[in-house]
C-alpha cells in the first residue's frame, strides 16, 4: 500500500507539468479513469485527451496499482 502515495504524487506532478507522454507510462493499457463528474474513461489516450482540456485534478477518491502502473482512479466528487 505504501508504494501508491507516491504513485498518486507522480501521476499529480506529471499532469501538472503537462507532460502526456510521461502520463501515458504512468498509466496502465486497461486503466478506467472516473472523473468528478463521473464520466468513465478507458486508455490512457482518452484519459490525456480529457486532461489535455481541464485543470489538473485533485488526489483521487480511490486508485489502485497493476504491475506498478495506474490502472483505477476515481476522482473525489466536488
Amino acid at each position: 500500500m505504501a508504494d501508491q502515495v507516491p504513485a498518486v504524487g507522480n501521476v499529480l506532478a506529471t499532469i501538472e507539468r503537462r507532460d502526456w507522454d510521461r502520463l501515458r507510462a504512468l498509466l496502465h493499457p486497461d486503466v478506467h479513469w472516473t472523473t468528478a463528474i463521473e464520466e468513465h474513461l478507458h486508455g490512457p489516450d482518452a484519459v490525456v485527451a480529457l486532461l489535455e482540456h481541464d485543470p489538473p485534478p485533485a488526489p483521487p477518491a480511490y486508485h489502485e496499482l497493476r504491475d506498478g502502473l495506474m490502472v483505477r482512479w476515481i476522482d473525489t466528487p466536488g
